[in-house]
């Protein structure tokens, strides 16, 4: 049996921003020219642009590798209901400060990253609060790991990169996008996929979960704040031998115990309880001797979107420990 780990930070502080709605504009970082010797290829910042692969225009990526002698690890990363781009930058080129500060961690730990912008190709600036039907064109159960997976393959493709050590990592509907990715679709398999909203079921325009390509999936996965219910997709999210989900690599949840994400409670109809849609796929996982292991942190007094925070309130404590943890993770699976 999995371990479900909880982790509560007490302070009577309260939040300052939402990250993924407020946004400070932040220059892309230029190319850069290490010193050293011959042997270093110098760090990369540019503009990608990827195959949709739902169809329509190409999705635009921010790609980072830095400075190396060698060929390096890597993160897919997807964004918020806010997007990939500071809220003040009209032209879609200053990426949200949350990410450049990312790109600071990354560089200190040689690994390169893949920031997908899902939005604005399906014209779409932020995207919060969407639920079926109107989200199912853009939905993170199916849409965006298409997404994730397409950028896995781009990145596979580029000799400065290890081809068999790439995770995935992601942030509130992208948090949710991660989860959705990171399922065994031949093990969940079922003739027919619905999202579920307001008592009514969705089937028009619903997919199944996203393959893994032919060469494998992501090595493991972090995701931040998600909503774990997901319209029912896998399942009634308060019972867990109500539908599937099996995840086919690690996954570090981090949730933030002030978020309605979290703290919204399901009926579990296994032992007439209430359970947390976190808590509830967590233990649906482990129905299946299938299942990877899911690790979840919970910050007890920390809000929503608290990736990125700074200063000495709740938010900054969470950000600054699930960074930390986040990081020593994907470097057990990035470099080993």
């Amino acid at each position: 049996m999995k371990q479900l780990l909880r982790l509560g930070i007490m302070s009577c502080l309260l939040v300052t921003a939402m990250i993924s709605c407020s946004k400070k504009a932040v220059e892309t970082p230029q190319n850069t020219t290490p010193s050293g010797g011959t042997n270093t290829q110098a760090e990369v910042t540019e503009t990608i642009y990827l195959t949709n692969p739902t169809g329509g225009d190409p999705l635009k990526a921010v790609l980072f590798i830095p400075a190396s002698t060698t060929s390096v690890p890597a993160v897919v990363v997807q964004h918020g209901s806010g997007g990939l781009w500071s809220s003040t930058d009209m032209t879609n080129t200053q990426l949200a400060s949350q990410f450049s500060i990312w790109i600071d961690s990354f560089r200190v730990n040689k690994i390169a990253a893949l920031f997908i912008d899902s939005y604005t190709a399906r014209g779409v600036k932020n995207f919060p609060d969407k639920a079926p039907p109107e989200n199912i064109f853009l939905a993170a159960e199916f849409i965006r790991p298409r997404d994730a997976y397409a950028g896995l393959t781009y990145l596979r493709s580029l000799s400065r990169i290890k081809p068999n050590k790439i995770a995935l990592l992601g942030f509130s509907h992208g948090g949710t996008s991660v989860l959705s990715t990171m399922v065994d679709a031949q093990a969940v398999s079922k003739p027919v996929w619905s999202l579920v909203s307001g008592g009514i079921t969705y089937t028009n325009g619903v997919l199944a979960p996203a393959q893994r390509p032919t060469e494998g999936g992501f090595v493991a996965a972090v995701s931040y704040y998600p909503g774990a219910a997901m319209f029912s997709y896998y399942g009634r999210p308060g019972t867990p031998s109500n539908g599937k989900y099996i995840p086919y690599a690690p996954i570090m949840l981090h949730a933030a115990g002030r978020d309605p994400l979290y703290t919204t409670l399901y009926t579990n109809s296994d032992n007439n309880t209430s359970i947390s849609a976190y808590d509830g796929l967590v233990l649906k996982a482990q129905q299946s001797n299938l299942s990877a292991p899911m690790t979840l942190y919970v910050y007890d007094n920390a809000e929503h979107s608290f990736d990125g925070s700074t200063g000495n309130n709740e938010d900054a404590k969470a950000n600054l420990i699930a960074k930390k943890r986040s990081l020593e993770f994907l470097k057990t699976y990035l470099f080993n």
